[in-house]
């Protein structure tokens, strides 16, 4: 009996956080917002400095770090954007680092009868990445969680769990 009920709580657990995200994403706040930050090191042998930025608005924010080492430059970025949709929610994300490798993450959610999906895909500059997707339904019979990822590579692997209550 402890195992079914730890069992129902994981599939409320992967239903709630999709619809707690999609909700979280139609509710954010009017108000855009920016912040600057600089610090400036020095010593006897070395120096750096240290900038950032940060924007703020609804369904989107970036940081930016930039500066110097000793002369020699460096950057990097984050930037991420939320939109709702009819019946959920997509995000865009990027990072790009500071040897300029570049990552790109987007995803959706959404649920619609009875059913929750979520679709990620990571990318790189260099090629890596992969696509994962879930599915979770429920209804008065039990419940069942389809979950499939396959890598760039041609590499993949999926499950379906299904708990009858």
């Amino acid at each position: 009996m402890l195992i079914s009920i730890s069992r129902k709580i994981g599939v409320a657990a992967t239903v709630t956080s999709i619809t707690i995200a999609a909700i979280a994403a139609s509710s954010v706040s009017a108000e855009a917002q920016s912040r600057s930050r600089s610090v400036v090191v020095s010593g006897s042998s070395h120096s750096a400095t240290r900038n950032t930025d940060v924007y703020r608005s609804p369904g989107s924010a970036s940081v930016t770090h930039f500066g110097t080492v000793d002369g020699q430059s460096y950057s990097s970025s984050r930037s991420r954007s939320t939109v709702a949709t009819d019946n959920g929610y997509a995000t865009t994300a990027t990072h790009i680092g500071p040897t300029g490798n570049a990552q790109t993450r987007t995803s959706t959610a959404a649920c619609a009868d009875g059913t929750c999906s979520r679709d990620t895909s990571v990318q790189t500059s260099s090629g890596n990445g992969y696509t994962h997707s879930a599915d979770a339904t429920r209804d008065s019979y039990g419940s069942t969680v389809s979950r499939s990822t396959t890598a760039n590579s041609g590499t993949s692997r999926s499950s379906t769990v299904v708990r009858s209550y």
